[in-house]
């Protein structure tokens, strides 16, 4: 199974499992994945169709724009690229003050891919606000060049919508495969300072179980000493699993700390394989 360099640097990423978390994946008709965020899984969809959501704007006009127009994504990184190279720190936070009036999908990538651990931030008035990351240049225009052509050829199928995740989920049919990795419970969402409802989501999970379809749900877990005990009811899903999913890139940019989590996997579906080979 091949292995897929990030193409959009996103917190939380299950790109590090994303080969494991795949060998679950089932047979379908159309994949759908409503919290797309780095898309680490979509490569990897079974289906004939896909569909992938989010609610910022932005993100999904680079999805987009990386699907129908890679070269251009990568000529508009190089470009910034090689300002920052040649004039400095300066470029960046011109580039992030123009960013937060325009949106712009190509600023939004050069940011990523330039800003402290790559990690996406916004303040509460829904500005990106995290710094430039003084010791790193930047991914080399060349390299990401082939890495966009990549991912253009492997979301050629998919859908990119910018909606609620139930917006998107409405289009669900039987036998279709749904993957699932919203904000952890009990937490705001990182980008848009909006509370994630539970019961709200609970119900979907259970609306897609009546409907016939498959799914996969990353969900709480543990993030060194914390815990995020919020597991769907019992009778939502048939099965669950522990995964190692890497260390937290914000704890380690709010206080220098290391934090290595394991996320829970739950199934609703039973797997054609032994959980453990995990």
């Amino acid at each position: 199974m091949k292995s897929y360099p990030a193409v959009i640097k996103w917190s939380g990423s299950k790109r590090p499992v994303a080969k494991q978390l795949a060998s679950y994946i089932s047979y379908g008709e159309t994949y759908f994945e409503p919290f797309v965020g780095g898309g680490a899984m979509l490569p990897y969809s079974l289906c004939d169709k896909g569909m992938a959501g989010d609610i910022i704007p932005e993100l999904i006009d680079l999805w987009n724009a990386i699907k129908n127009e890679p070269y251009l994504v990568a000529d508009e990184y190089q470009i910034r690229w090689e300002d920052l190279q040649l004039n400095g720190p300066d470029v960046y936070y011109k580039i992030r003050d123009r960013f937060n009036k325009s949106r712009n999908c190509h600023d939004f990538l050069f940011l990523t891919r330039t800003c402290v651990n790559g990690m996406i931030r916004y303040n509460s008035e829904g500005n990106f606000n995290n710094s430039f990351h003084l010791s790193r240049p930047g991914i080399n225009p060349d390299s990401l060049r082939n890495i966009i052509e990549q991912w253009s050829a492997a979301i050629a199928k998919f859908t990119f919508r910018n909606c609620d995740y139930r917006e998107l989920l409405s289009e669900v049919k039987k036998g279709d495969f749904v993957f699932l990795d919203p904000p952890y419970g009990g937490t705001k969402d990182r980008y848009t300072h909006t509370p994630f409802c539970l019961s709200d989501f609970y119900s979907e999970l259970e609306r897609l179980n009546s409907i016939g379809a498959n799914w996969m749900l990353t969900f709480d877990g543990t993030a060194g000493d914390r815990q995020y005990a919020y597991a769907p009811p019992q009778d939502l899903y048939r099965h669950k699993f522990e995964i190692y999913t890497g260390n937290s890139s914000f704890k380690k940019v709010m206080d220098s700390k290391k934090e290595t989590i394991q996320e829970s996997v739950y199934l609703n579906f039973k797997p054609c394989h032994n959980l453990f080979d995990l």
